[in-house]
């Protein structure tokens, strides 16, 4: 369980050095200066979330969002962070699918 544990934290902190993470750490910090954007891209964020989770039609809903947040998905900041963040909840998640697609558990469904 320690070379498990401590793999890890290796990954963790190849992770953490990526320029994807690293850019993403940047934009974040930029945006402390910055709570009303912050916010908005919050609310942003949320609303995504909840038409990805609402079981609604994904077609309609993702126009509405798009309309109703377009001036925020314009802003360079916003939308550099946005991208960001994607890229590394994308590389998290390669992570992810890497190792549920290698360890084979038989789980009773």
């Amino acid at each position: 369980m320690d070379q498990v544990r401590e793999k890890t934290e290796e990954l963790v902190r190849t992770l953490e050095n990526s320029e994807a993470y690293k850019r993403y750490c940047s934009l974040s910090e930029q945006l402390k200066d910055m709570p009303e954007l912050r916010q908005k891209i919050n609310e942003y964020r949320r609303k995504v979330y909840e038409m990805q989770t609402s079981g609604r039609d994904l077609y309609d809903e993702t126009d509405y969002v798009i309309s109703e947040y377009s001036p925020l998905l314009r802003n360079e900041i916003a939308a550099d962070f946005l991208d960001a963040e994607g890229a590394v909840c994308r590389m998290v998640q390669q992570v992810v699918d890497t190792i549920s697609s290698e360890i084979h558990l038989e789980l009773p469904v």
